[in-house]
């Protein structure tokens, strides 16, 4: 018999309904993910958290608080740490490719080993920072702020400092083949070409 265009919303519907009640009793929400006491969900309080070598891909830690924390070695490629606190965090050896991080704190963090490739780091502050080894290739950095931050034998190929804040940073032996400066701000930053500009 064929269907109408009227009775065709009914069986769709019909069909959904019964797909939901047929799932398993064994798959229920899966707990919230904490790690060392730290839960991870966006706007969490976890200033000085331990969370060395956690699995946190593609996470959502926007707004969270994470000053002081230890991520060494944690994975956060994909994560959404946009708009979180990491004043003071130790990412070495971090993963955070792809990870956007826009408008984050990172003011005074140590980024040695971490991998910051293609990452979405707008309007992020990283004044005081220390890039040691680090790889920024491909990062998209407009806007944001390196005020006194020391960037050392890193992978800044074609990174995007665009319109950012180099005021006294330090660049020493970085890789920075089609790396752009455009209007970026370069008062008394040693290592700079005044090229850059």
């Amino acid at each position: 018999m064929p269907l109408s265009p009227r009775t065709l919303p009914a069986l769709v519907l019909a069909l959904c309904a019964g797909a939901a009640w047929a799932q398993p009793a064994g798959d229920a929400p899966a707990e919230p993910l904490v790690i060392n006491g730290c839960p991870i969900w966006p706007y969490t309080r976890c200033p000085g958290a331990d969370l060395r070598h956690a699995r946190l891909v593609g996470k959502n830690l926007s707004g969270a608080d994470l000053r002081g924390a230890d991520l060494t070695r944690a994975d956060l490629r994909g994560a959404n740490l946009a708009v979180a606190n990491l004043a003071g965090a130790n990412l070495t050896g971090a993963r955070l490719s792809k990870a956007t991080a826009s408008n984050a704190d990172f003011r005074n963090a140590r980024l040695t080993g971490t991998d910051l490739e293609a990452a979405r780091l707008m309007r992020a502050d990283f004044s005081g920072a220390e890039f040691n080894g680090a790889s920024l290739e491909m990062a998209r950095l407009n806007h944001a702020w390196f005020v006194g931050t020391r960037f050392i034998a890193n992978d800044l190929q074609e990174a995007k400092f665009v319109a950012t804040n180099l005021k006294d940073a330090v660049f020493e032996g970085n890789f920075i083949l089609y790396t752009t400066f455009t209007e970026s701000a370069l008062d008394g930053c040693k290592g700079c070409s005044p090229n850059w500009r």
